[in-house]
């Protein structure tokens, strides 16, 4: 037995920030005074999942999509024996494997769904304009909203039992892995990154934490940003721009 390098760190700090935006999110939903600040969370976490996605076809094995295991056969066969030590997975286990993808579909549709109501409703964001049209009074994106983020948390629920029930039941180094990387393997599997991909997870950081920043701190932020206000900002960025054109040509 020994250890291999299974998961490099884009993979570690996606996974903290998708438990700490749909959290934060989730939680912050209950607030209406807080209603920005949810808004803000929920698109980040539409962000690093938008992220885990193009890492799932350029990334490296084990965290691409190619390797998941999605075979019928793998996952009944887990799923009937949950409670046994059984095969052990270098990358997702197939419950895993189905639980990340189905995740991914309820994440964007939750995140949609939000920018919906944000936008007819509560006249905030990128579709504020469809607050003047019939959308404004119709329940049925709330609705939605509110199904898929608790059809998300259930599968969160479950996903998170499974990782649960795979360290202190299976004794596997699943969640352990996912911490510091390394994971205990048959032989060395150690997985390496390309030059583009380690590119591609700077670039990803750096993009995230500037627009956590300005999703929090910038008020005229166009998908934060009451209607009025962000049509106040505008105008306000055009005079400026006329009076500096004007000043220079006297």
């Amino acid at each position: 037995m020994t250890k291999s390098y299974i998961w490099p760190v884009a993979n570690r700090v996606a996974h903290v920030l998708l438990i700490l935006f749909f959290a934060t999110s989730y939680i912050l939903g209950d607030f209406d005074t807080l209603l920005s600040y949810h808004a803000a969370f929920g698109l980040m976490l539409g962000i690093v999942m938008l992220f885990r996605v193009f890492w799932g076809i350029i990334g490296p094995k084990y965290s691409n999509f190619r390797d998941f295991n999605f075979t019928l056969r793998a996952l009944k066969e887990y799923l009937t024996s949950a409670f046994v030590k059984t095969k052990e997975y270098v990358g997702h286990n197939p419950a895993s494997s189905y639980a990340i993808v189905l995740m991914i579909v309820l994440t964007f549709f939750t995140v949609i769904t939000g920018l919906l109501v944000y936008g007819a409703e509560e006249n905030h964001g990128i579709l504020s304009f469809l607050h003047s049209s019939p959308f404004a009074k119709m329940k049925i994106f709330k609705e939605s909203h509110e199904f898929f983020a608790n059809v998300l948390l259930g599968v969160i629920v479950l996903h998170v039992s499974g990782a649960l029930i795979d360290k202190f039941i299976k004794k596997n180094d699943g969640i352990d892995a996912m911490l510091h990387g390394y994971k205990k393997t048959q032989e060395p599997v150690h997985v390496k990154t390309t030059v583009v991909q380690k590119l591609w997870g700077i670039v990803w950081i750096v993009c995230t934490l500037f627009a956590l920043y300005s999703l929090l701190f910038d008020k005229n932020n166009i998908f934060i940003a009451h209607a009025n206000q962000s049509k106040v900002y505008a105008s306000t960025k055009t005079f400026q721009a006329l009076h500096v054109s004007q000043k220079g040509s006297l």
